[in-house]
């Protein structure tokens, strides 16, 4: 047996069907609690499931007795509206894909995120859009009534009665005691004139309020480039946005910025979707009229821009559209951005290679040239170094860059002995490392710390230029090299037990003191390891700039 995709609902219909009818019987009433089942099923599924056991269904189940509206006629009375029902959901069926399709679906997830977009497509997107029916919205003034209008009058005063009234095929209303009122094409707000002055006329001391009941719903159909083109029964208050979202938005090749509203054969508005996202400008989402015609024609042009501009994506564009406009349609540059540095590569006609076009946006003429279908906007980026600072590293209290101007001097970046330097900071000694010939060369210039911090503005408080790099070193004795070479004097001596050899450990306790600042090292090979160490040891911060 041959399942439809409701799977476990259609099995027990069946099952039913199978149970209550003979083969002989070629028709059947289905049973209430059938049809309980059967009102969760779509239309589509209904119907092919009445066809295959011969299940008549109840008018207005699974499509049966609906009518076209005629074309010459505005609107008409019809079936409640089902916007949804005609385009699938896009995860419908996840659940019956094996473990390698969901796998595959899945790395098809993983490969769309890191491609570019086309602009305004995400607004169909039925997992996030926020499109919804308009029936019980208020109804605006200029609204134009039709055929399957309910209106709703309320009498008061010498006269108190509550009214509701349908307009008519013909356009019409029938109102007790007043005869019938034309007010097809009326808007909302001129009904309310008419009926109240005739009221007021007519019945002495009487007023009357008007209000719209139940909205008509209008047949209009889609054509051109959307994901699911026909006609469409939708509320009487649906513009152009809400019924192409209802037939699943704009297909991948179809135009946003030209979509055309027809009417009787000519076109009476085209919309451009780019005015409503970029603007939020609805003034060419019109509400639409039972027999319009929506078409989408094919997009002209696609280019892309990308780099450092704040929404990079695809994006259609007009022939009168240039290199701004494009910016500003991508939320223009980025901080990040440098605009001296862009470039456009585009397909040349009859070449069979790109060419390139190198671009300035602080030119107004750069930025009026047109764009071609295809085109590839790319902004650079700029470059991440820091110009106006002077850096300070080695023995400080707080290394790092610092924010330059004329006339900074070392003094003004260390100016407290205890508070700026380190205990073991070498005061007699700095270099300031400077570039010079635009960069290319680097001068090295001897510092005095302690002078330049005790004499500020004197000849050894240099006077620091942008770029600058302050190197201040420790104390040789402070340095890494020595506290290796003390622990390893240190660890030798423990070798050796307290009784086994005292003049020994005198010796080592005298390597270890002091003398005016200076040590005296355990013998003559270790004083020159640690005076080759103590070069290393400094060279560490001037590799750099012997480098250079």
């Amino acid at each position: 047996m041959k399942l439809l995709p409701s799977g476990r609902i259609c099995a027990a219909l069946v099952s039913g069907v199978l149970l209550n009818i003979s083969v002989s019987v070629l028709a059947a009433t289905p049973s209430p609690q059938m049809m309980a089942q059967l009102q969760q099923m779509s239309p589509r599924e209904q119907k092919a499931l009445a066809e295959q056991y011969g299940i008549e269904l109840p008018r207005g189940v699974g499509g049966a007795g609906q009518q076209r509206a005629d074309p010459g006629v505005l609107g008409k009375p019809g079936e409640p509206i089902e916007l949804f029902d005609r385009v699938p959901r896009t995860f419908d069926g996840l659940d019956r894909l094996s473990d390698e399709q969901f796998r595959r679906y899945q790395r098809d997830l993983e490969d769309d995120k890191d491609e570019l977009k086309r602009f305004g497509l995400s607004i169909f997107d039925r997992e996030i859009s926020t499109f919804s029916p308009v029936d019980d919205m208020p109804v605006p003034e200029n609204y134009a009534l039709g055929p399957g209008d309910t209106v709703n009058v309320l009498l008061y005063g010498k006269e108190q009665e509550e009214l509701l009234l349908m307009v008519t095929r013909d356009g019409k209303l029938q109102f007790p005691r007043l005869g019938s009122v034309s007010v097809a094409g009326m808007t909302f707000a001129d009904l309310k004139d008419v009926i109240g002055d005739r009221v007021k006329r007519q019945f002495v001391g009487t007023s009357a309020v008007v209000s719209i009941g139940k909205l008509r719903s209008i047949n209009v159909f889609l054509a051109g480039e959307v994901i699911a083109p026909g006609s469409y029964s939708v509320s009487g208050l649906s513009t152009v946005t809400q019924v192409l979202y209802a037939a699943g938005g704009v297909s991948d090749i179809g135009s946003m910025r030209n979509v055309q509203v027809k009417r009787q054969g000519q076109v009476v508005v085209t919309f451009d979707m780019y005015d409503l996202l970029l603007r939020g400008d609805t003034t060419n989402d019109i509400r639409l009229s039972s027999g319009d015609t929506v078409f989408v024609p094919m997009m002209n042009s696609l280019v892309t821009a990308v780099g450092e501009v704040r929404r990079p994506a695809l994006y259609e564009t007009l022939p009168s559209e240039s290199v701004k406009s494009l910016l500003q349609m991508a939320g223009g540059i980025s901080a990040q951005g440098y605009r001296r540095s862009a470039s456009i590569s585009r397909y040349a006609a009859g070449n069979g290679f790109r060419s390139r076009v190198q671009l300035d946006l602080d030119s107004e003429a750069d930025l009026s040239i047109g764009l071609v279908d295809g085109d590839f906007l790319e902004v650079a980026r700029v470059k991440e170094e820091i110009r106006s600072q002077v850096v300070v590293r080695g023995s400080v209290a707080r290394p790092g860059g610092y924010a330059w101007r004329e006339g900074l001097r070392i003094s003004d970046l260390l100016t407290d002995i205890d508070d700026d330097l380190l205990d073991e900071t070498d005061l007699n000694t700095g270099l300031v490392v400077r570039r010079s010939g635009q960069g290319l060369e680097v001068e090295v210039l001897g510092l005095n710390l302690l002078q330049a911090i005790n004499q500020p503005g004197a000849s050894s408080d240099l006077a620091l230029q942008a770029q600058d790099e302050v190197l201040i070193f420790s104390l040789p004795y402070f340095n890494d090299s020595y506290k290796e070479l003390r622990d390893a004097v240190k660890d030798s001596s423990d070798g050796f037990s307290k009784g086994e050899d005292d003049e020994l450990i005198g010796q080592n306790d005298l390597r270890m003191q002091g003398v005016d600042g200076e040590l005296f090292l355990a013998g003559a090979q270790a004083k020159e390891e640690s005076e080759e160490e103590e070069k290393e040891d400094r060279q560490d911060l001037v590799e750099e700039v012997v480098f250079r």
